[in-house]
C-alpha cells in the first residue's frame, strides 16, 4: 500500500495581530513537514503565563504568532529522515527544548539546555522559514517557541517531540510540556529541596501546586 503524501492543511488557530491585541481564532494553512519534521494534530493544549507574554510581544515582537507551547497530539505525517523515532498515529508532546542526547549538556544529567537544539525564539523552523501562514492573506505566521500548540495542526522538528504513553489521561498530559516539568525541576534541580526541607511556595497555579506534591 502506498504511503499517503502530506498536503497543505487548512485549519483554525489562535492568532494575535498586535502586541496586547485581542486573541482571535482564524483560518491558517499548515504546510507538510520537511526533512526531520513532523506534523501533529493537536488534541489538547493548555495556557502558560509565558504564552500571555508572547501575545504582548515578549521576548520578541513577532506578529502574527500562533501561541502555545504546552499540548499533546497525534502525529499526522512525517518528513524525510525522521526514521523510526515517531510514526503517524503516535501520541506525542511538542517540546520547546530539543535534546540530541549526545552533547555535553544532554549527557550531564544537570541540564536539558541542548547545544544542538536550543530554545528557538525567532518563530521559524531550522531552515529559516515557517510552515504556517494566514489562509486569507498568505502572510507568514510564527511558531511560538517552535511549538504553536494553539492550532488544530502544527509542524515541529522531530528532535523537539517526545512520545506519550497513551494510557496517560491526555487532557492532563498537556501540563507535562512545561508546567509540571517546571514545578518538578525547580525544587529538585535548582533549589535542591530534600526530604525534611522547609520551603515557601508562592502561587497556586500548575507550578505552585505541583511543587507541593
Amino acid at each position: 500500500m502506498s504511503q499517503k503524501i502530506p498536503h497543505v492543511i487548512t485549519c483554525k488557530a489562535t492568532v494575535v495581530r498586535e502586541a496586547g491585541g485581542a486573541i482571535a481564532v482564524e483560518e491558517i494553512k499548515v504546510d507538510p513537514p520537511k526533512a526531520s519534521e513532523v506534523r501533529i494534530k493537536m488534541l489538547y493544549a493548555s495556557v502558560c503565563h509565558t504564552d500571555i507574554l508572547c501575545c504582548k510581544g515578549m521576548p520578541i515582537p513577532l506578529f502574527p504568532p500562533i501561541p502555545g507551547h504546552e499540548g499533546v497530539g497525534v502525529v499526522e505525517s512525517i518528513g524525510e529522515y525522521v526514521g523510526t523515532r515517531v510514526k503517524p498515529g503516535d501520541v506525542v508532546m511538542p517540546l520547546y527544548l530539543g535534546e540530541c542526547g549526545e552533547c555535553l549538556n544532554c549527557k550531564s544529567g544537570k541540564t536539558n539546555i541542548c547545544h544542538v537544539h536550543p530554545i528557538n525564539l525567532n518563530g521559524l523552523m531550522r531552515d529559516g522559514t515557517s510552515r504556517m501562514s494566514m489562509a486569507v492573506t498568505g502572510e507568514t505566521a510564527y511558531h511560538v517557541f517552535s511549538c504553536a500548540t494553539w492550532s488544530e495542526y502544527t509542524v515541529i522538528d522531530v528532535n523537539c517531540v517526545i512520545k506519550v504513553d497513551p494510557r496517560v489521561p491526555l487532557p492532563h498530559a498537556s501540563f507535562l510540556s512545561c508546567g509540571f516539568t517546571t514545578d518538578l525541576g525547580a525544587p529538585w534541580k535548582e533549589a535542591a529541596v530534600t526530604k525534611g526541607s522547609s520551603v515557601a511556595v508562592f502561587g497556586l497555579g500548575v507550578v505552585g501546586l505541583g511543587v507541593q506534591l
